[in-house]
């Protein structure tokens, strides 16, 4: 695989402090909800990629595109968790601002937003959890290995744990676009108990 490109690395901390810079300049419930999304988010997918790159660095150094000269699990930890919870986070943060204000009801403010952000991410980390137990267990029961003809070469030892991180990865993704759904379901049915 070709090497990630330097400017898909910069683009997502570039636009968080655009899109903060522009937040303080016009203050707006819709842009903070925004940037404390990708915040809350950034910061699970940072958490779940330290333990990831402890399982099975080959995730991201051989199934994704490496970044020139970053071996560090911990540092890859954090770049690949900015990189893939950014904009799921800004997504999520968005969809519940405009959850907040849309409509005649009166709007939430942003602080009302932390703690029911914090619990959709604390679902879906259950979520990655449980999977990433429930592979591994059958993985390993079953004794599991990828056919080498399929892609880059992952050593024998190492292949349950990277179907493991692998399925954990896209468990995060799709719980986290329902736990998003469910926010803004949860923020609607609020402003309207209010």
């Amino acid at each position: 695989m070709d090497a990630l490109p330097w400017y898909r690395i910069a683009a997502t901390p570039a636009v968080l402090v655009l899109l903060a810079a522009f937040s303080i300049w016009r203050p707006s419930v819709r842009l903070r909800a925004a940037l404390l999304g990708a915040t809350v988010m950034s910061a699970f997918s940072v958490l779940m990629d330290q333990v990831s790159t402890r399982l099975c660095l080959e995730y991201f150094t051989v199934l994704h595109n490496p970044i020139p000269g970053l071996t560090d699990p911990t540092l890859l930890g954090v770049v690949w968790g900015v990189l893939g919870g950014a904009g799921g986070g800004l997504a999520l943060g968005y969809a519940a601002g405009i959850a907040s204000t849309v409509g005649k009801q009166p709007p939430m403010a942003v602080r009302d937003l932390v703690r029911p952000m914090l619990v959709a991410v604390a679902c879906v980390a259950g979520a990655v959890a449980l999977t990433g137990t429930i592979v591994w267990f059958n993985a390993s029961g079953l004794k599991v290995q990828l056919d080498p003809e399929l892609g880059p070469p992952i050593p024998p030892e190492r292949q349950i744990a990277a179907l493991t991180v692998a399925c954990y990865h896209m468990m995060a993704y799709g719980s986290a676009v329902l736990a998003s759904v469910c926010l803004c379901i949860w923020i609607s049915r609020e402003r309207g108990r209010r």
